[in-house]
């Protein structure tokens, strides 16, 4: 063990070459988000270890095990307001992370394969907070939870199958609850971490991160990893600090208990959802819920298979290269449209 954690040979310094180019590590090509998603999932899985320890998957007492939490164990509100903040800066910084990579032009060769595995990270973010949101138990995750497993059974074949699969039972109820609280602590957990550390080593296989080719003539700078870890640090105390700041401010929300009786009402899905909710409104369910999901993240995945040669290589905004750019800008003002409609519909 003590072999694993020396100093050149842990997995830490393996994944921080001696030099790095100063161009790909710039604060203002990357912002750290990559950093910022790798820190704020530490944050979520660490403090989710804590919460484990009180939170009981039964719909009878999921939602008053989060009241215990809450107000009765030492520091659980805190604990939990860390998860549920660290989870929003998670996705947030992962979806930033990718829509940078994409405005720089860092998926080119021979960085398509690892573009691929950080969408599917986005995905498996996005699922992670998914069923997070649901084990709140409260009304609002309830309905979330019921509107977002039927959409499966609007698979043409397939959709009862999955949906008796993924939910356990015909209908919603402790099965259902209990696997998405074992694919959220688990399941996802560990297709996240494992997923996470091959996409750092594949960026370190593919050359780290990408930078402009340099001029004729030109001498590359370089830094040192010493002065990398300075600035992760850094960043790492600000995010930190960040993090414990919000979760003072605005504690982690929470509804009141699940009430099956109620009916539908003023539900509205998780943020990150919005856009799938405002357009269940419009379109029929399949194509809401399947078919548009599915073709945006088809869409975003052959981006770098579009885009292959040219000039306007790890360059922002470059105008060479203004097509994918233009595809994925649509795409996130077609997603933040429909949301910000759902939100004052």
């Amino acid at each position: 063990m003590s072999r694993f954690w020396r100093k050149e040979k842990s997995i830490i310094y393996a994944l921080h070459p001696e030099k790095i180019p100063a161009s790909g590590a710039r604060l203002t090509y990357t912002f750290g988000l990559g950093g910022i998603a790798v820190l704020s999932s530490l944050v979520t899985l660490l403090t989710g270890v804590a919460l484990t320890f009180y939170y009981v998957p039964t719909p009878g007492d999921a939602h008053a095990s989060l009241i215990l939490i809450q107000d009765v164990v030492s520091f659980g509100a805190v604990m939990r307001g860390l998860h549920y903040w660290g989870a929003q800066v998670m996705v947030l910084a992962v979806t930033l992370h990718l829509a940078r990579v994409v405005f720089t032009g860092g998926y080119r060769p021979p960085r398509e394969f690892n573009w691929l595995i950080g969408v599917a990270l986005l995905v498996i973010t996005l699922v992670w907070d998914f069923t997070g949101y649901v084990l709140r138990w409260d009304d609002g995750a309830y309905w979330a939870f019921l509107v977002g497993t039927n959409l499966l059974r609007e698979i043409p074949a397939w959709g009862d199958a999955i949906y008796r699969a993924i939910v356990g039972d015909v209908q919603i109820g402790a099965n259902a609850l209990l696997r998405f609280y074992g694919w959220h602590i688990f399941g996802l957990t560990v297709a996240g971490v494992f997923g996470v550390v091959y996409h750092l080593w594949r960026l370190r296989k593919d050359g780290g991160i990408s930078r402009p080719l340099p001029d004729e003539g030109e001498t590359r700078e370089f830094i040192s990893r010493d002065e990398l870890f300075f600035r992760e640090f850094i960043t790492a105390a600000l995010v930190s600090a960040t993090l414990v700041f919000i979760t003072l401010i605005f504690p982690a929300p929470l509804g009141t208990a699940a009430n099956l009786d109620a009916g539908v009402s003023d539900v509205r899905a998780p943020w990150i959802f919005l856009w799938v909710q405002n357009l269940l409104r419009i379109l029929p369910p399949l194509w809401a819920g399947i078919i548009a999901p599915l073709f945006i993240l088809a869409l975003i995945s052959a981006l770098p298979f579009l885009d292959r040669r040219g000039p306007g290589r790890a360059i922002w905004f470059a105008r060479e290269r203004w097509k994918p750019q233009v595809i994925l800008a649509a795409i996130a003002l077609v997603l933040i449209a429909l949301s910000v409609r759902e939100v004052w519909r």
